[in-house]
C-alpha cells in the first residue's frame, strides 16, 4: 500500500509539473504575442487632406476632378472627429480606421453619419456626390504620400493629397492678415439675395443685399449666435457690414488662383520694389496723342497689383488692381480728386483719371 500511494503521489507530481510547464508555455506565448507590434491608425490621426479626384470603376463616369481642389478639404482629428469643406458646404461627423498591416498604411476605414450644411453650390460641384457616398467607404491605402479611400463593391476610389495650404477647414474663416482668403464670393443662393447687416446677427438691420457671384473683401470673421459671421465690403467700395458665412466661399481670381494673405503690393511699390518695369500707352488732355509712359508694377498674386506710372512732367500716378480689376488711383486734394473710370476690352484695361488716359495689358497685372 505504501508503494501504491507513493506511485500515485509521483504521478500527481508529474502531472502537476506538466501542467505548470504548459502554463509557462502559454504565458510565454501570450507575452511574445503582446510583444508583436500592433497596428494602429496613428498614420491618419491629425492629418489634413485636399481632394485630387474620384476614380470610378464605371467607364461612363470615369474620373471626376474638382474644379478647384482648394474648396474640398478634409481633416481627420485624432479624437475620431472629421471636418470637411465641400465647395460652399461644410460637413462633420466621425471616422474610424482599423489597420490591416503592421505599418498602418492600409486597412478598413469608415465614416459615421455626416451632418452637413445644405447650401446650393454653383456648378460644377462634387459636394453632394461626396456626402452621399461617404457612408459606403470601407477601405484606405496610404501610398506615395496620397490617401486612397475606396468604396465597397469596387464602387470607386477617392484620392486625397496632403493639404498644407492656408485655407483649410480649421482656418478658412480668418482675415487675410492671419493667412485667410482676401475675398469671398457670394454662393448658395436660390432666388433671393444675401443680406448685409449692421451687426453679426440675424436680427440686425439690413443695409444692403448682394446677388449670386458678388465679390466681397474679407475683413475678418467671428462667431455669433451659434454661427460664423464675416465682416465684408463689396470689392471696389460700398457699405460695410456682416453676412453669414454659409453663403460665402473663397473667391477665385481670373488666373485661377485663390489669393490669400495680406496685399503688400502698395507697400512694395512705395519702396520701389517692382516685379517688372516697362512702358504703357498714355495720353493727356493737353496733348491727346498717344505716347509711352514708363511704369513699375508690384504684384501680390491673384490679380492684386499696384502700377506706378511716371508722367511726362515726372510726377507719379499709382493705379490699384484687385482680382484683376482696376479699382482706383492715388488721387488727392492737390490734383483736385479727378474722377476715376475704368473699362476693359479683351486683355486691355482702359484707365481714365481725370484727363489722364492709360492702357494697361493683363500681362502687367498677372505677369507672363
Amino acid at each position: 500500500m505504501k508503494h501504491k500511494v507513493s506511485y500515485m503521489t509521483e504521478v500527481l507530481i508529474y502531472v502537476s509539473i506538466v501542467w505548470i510547464g504548459v502554463g509557462l508555455v502559454i504565458n510565454q506565448a501570450s507575452a511574445n504575442e503582446s510583444a508583436i507590434k500592433t497596428p494602429s491608425n496613428k498614420e491618419l490621426e491629425g492629418t489634413h487632406w485636399r481632394l485630387v479626384e474620384f476614380q470610378s470603376m464605371d467607364d461612363a463616369t470615369g474620373v471626376l476632378r474638382p474644379h478647384d481642389p482648394s474648396l474640398y478639404k478634409m481633416r481627420l482629428h485624432s479624437d475620431g472627429r472629421v471636418e470637411m469643406q465641400l465647395n460652399c458646404n461644410r460637413a462633420h461627423g466621425n471616422w474610424s480606421a482599423t489597420p490591416s498591416s503592421d505599418d498602418g498604411t492600409s486597412g478598413n476605414f469608415e465614416f459615421g453619419p455626416l451632418a452637413s450644411t445644405l447650401a446650393i453650390c454653383p456648378p460644377p460641384t462634387m459636394d453632394e456626390h461626396i456626402i452621399r457616398q461617404a457612408q459606403y467607404i470601407r477601405g484606405y491605402l496610404l501610398k506615395d504620400g496620397r490617401l486612397y479611400l475606396s468604396l465597397m463593391a469596387d464602387g470607386g476610389i477617392y484620392v486625397w493629397e496632403p493639404d498644407n495650404g492656408k485655407t483649410s477647414v480649421q482656418n478658412m474663416y480668418i482675415s487675410p492678415e492671419e493667412g485667410g482668403p482676401r475675398d469671398w464670393e457670394v454662393t448658395g443662393l436660390k432666388n433671393d439675395r444675401l443680406n448685409l447687416r449692421e451687426q453679426p446677427s440675424a436680427k440686425a438691420k439690413i443695409i444692403d443685399k448682394y446677388t449670386l457671384g458678388t465679390i466681397l473683401d474679407n475683413l475678418g470673421c467671428q462667431t455669433s449666435e451659434g454661427q460664423i459671421w464675416c465682416d465684408v465690403q463689396k470689392l471696389g467700395g460700398g457699405a460695410r457690414g456682416y453676412v453669414s458665412s454659409k453663403f460665402l466661399k473663397p473667391a477665385v481670381s481670373p488666373d485661377g488662383s485663390t489669393p490669400t494673405g495680406p496685399d503688400d503690393s502698395a507697400l512694395h511699390a512705395g519702396q520701389n520694389k517692382f516685379d517688372a518695369t516697362g512702358t504703357v500707352p498714355c495720353s493727356f488732355s493737353e496733348d491727346p496723342t498717344m505716347k509711352e509712359c514708363e511704369f513699375g508694377v508690384a504684384r501680390a498674386g491673384g490679380g492684386y497689383a499696384t502700377v506706378v506710372i511716371t508722367k511726362e512732367d515726372g510726377r507719379k500716378r499709382a493705379i490699384y488692381f484687385r482680382m484683376g480689376k482696376a479699382i482706383g488711383a492715388d488721387t488727392s486734394q492737390t490734383d483736385g480728386y479727378p474722377e476715376f473710370r475704368s473699362s476693359k476690352e479683351n486683355d486691355w484695361h482702359f484707365i481714365h483719371v481725370g484727363s489722364e488716359f492709360y492702357k494697361i495689358p493683363d500681362a502687367v497685372i498677372f505677369g507672363g
